[in-house]
């Protein structure tokens, strides 16, 4: 029963970070992601709180707070600063966009210079894929870092299973091995 609430609430956890990342790439509605960005954030650690005993969540958990932090902070929405938004995708596109207004299809509010709340944990990490770039905050850094210390310690938690099973089978073969045949004295 325990392993299927820990499945169920690993699963719950991402259909709100899917339910999140449908909302930012479909509504053309800057409200609509202004509540569905801090709600899910918020939700997420609920959902994970059965998985509290490994270090990765609480990693997880940490970047999350980050996160936000400055989406609260900034009205639902994430601070982002143009020079960043140009270095992404081109100054061409980003002269679009006006400080304080929306990016549509992103979680970003536009800031200028410093002038939003708590920018340096807002999205201002340029990741380059080819010849765009995705944006990143150091929140999201630190909850890609849970994921994969989460992911370590799967592995050597299978590891050490595996291994103790396949040392208590060898300590049966040699109890049955030491017996040899049961004879009568």
């Amino acid at each position: 029963m325990q392993m299927r609430w820990a499945a169920l609430s690993a699963g719950l956890a991402l259909v709100l970070m899917a339910a999140q990342l449908a909302t930012i790439r479909t509504t053309g509605s800057a409200l609509a992601v202004r509540i569905v960005l801090p709600t899910t954030i918020a939700l997420v650690p609920l959902a994970l709180w059965p998985h509290r005993r490994h270090i990765g969540v609480w990693v997880m958990y940490v970047g999350l707070a980050a996160n936000l932090a400055a989406i609260l902070a900034n009205g639902g929405l994430m601070p982002i600063e143009r020079p960043t938004v140009a270095s992404a995708i081109g100054e061409e596109r980003a002269a679009a966009y006006h400080a304080g207004e929306w990016i549509a299809g992103s979680k970003d509010v536009l800031v200028e210079g410093g002038r939003g709340r708590l920018p340096a944990l807002g999205d201002g990490i340029v990741i380059r894929i080819g010849d765009r770039g995705m944006v990143a905050s150091p929140g999201d850094l630190v909850v890609w870092a849970g994921i994969v210390v989460l992911g370590a310690e799967a592995s050597w938690g299978w590891q050490r299973r595996r291994t103790k099973g396949t040392a208590s089978e060898a300590t049966r073969a040699g109890e049955r091995a030491e017996g040899g045949a049961i004879t009568r004295t």
